[in-house]
C-alpha cells in the first residue's frame, strides 16, 4: 500500500510540474532511473513551491534525492536552501521558501542511485527559471 501511495504521489507531482508550465521533466537514457523531474512556482510575496521526483528503475536499488532552490547572481547559480530524502523506487520532495524579489530562481535536483551500497548512477535536472 505504501509503495502505491508513493507512486501515485510521484505521478501527481510530475503532472502538476508539467501542466504548470514552470517545471522540467527528463526521460533520457539512464540505466537505473526511469524519470527525474524538478519544478518551481513562485506566488504572492515570493512564496515558492519547490518539487523534485525520481523514479528508480530497480526496486532493489536505493537512492538519495537532493533538491536545491537556487538564485542567479552575478552570472552563476547559488544555493539558497535545500532538502533531501532517501529510499527505494520513487522518491519525492516538496518544500516552500520565501525569496527576495529582483532575481531569477530555479530548482536543481540531483539523484544518486546505489546498488548494494555502491554508487551506480548520478543524474541532475533543473526546473525552468522563474524571475521574481
Amino acid at each position: 500500500m505504501r509503495k502505491t501511495s508513493k507512486r501515485i504521489l510521484s505521478i501527481i507531482m510530475v503532472i502538476c510540474i508539467l501542466t504548470a508550465g514552470m517545471g522540467a521533466f527528463a526521460s533520457v537514457q539512464w540505466t537505473h532511473i526511469d524519470a527525474l523531474g524538478a519544478g518551481l512556482t513562485i506566488g504572492a510575496l515570493g512564496y515558492t513551491t519547490c518539487t523534485a521526483t525520481v523514479e528508480i528503475s530497480n526496486s532493489t536499488d536505493t537512492g538519495t534525492l537532493y533538491m536545491y532552490l537556487q538564485r542567479y547572481v552575478n552570472g552563476s547559480w547559488t544555493n539558497v536552501t535545500s532538502w533531501s530524502t532517501s529510499g527505494t523506487v520513487d522518491l519525492s520532495l516538496g518544500g516552500h521558501y520565501y525569496v527576495t524579489s529582483g532575481y531569477s530562481y530555479r530548482v536543481h535536483a540531483i539523484a544518486y542511485i546505489f546498488t548494494s551500497g555502491t554508487l551506480v548512477e548520478t543524474a541532475t535536472q533543473d526546473s525552468n527559471s522563474v524571475y521574481y
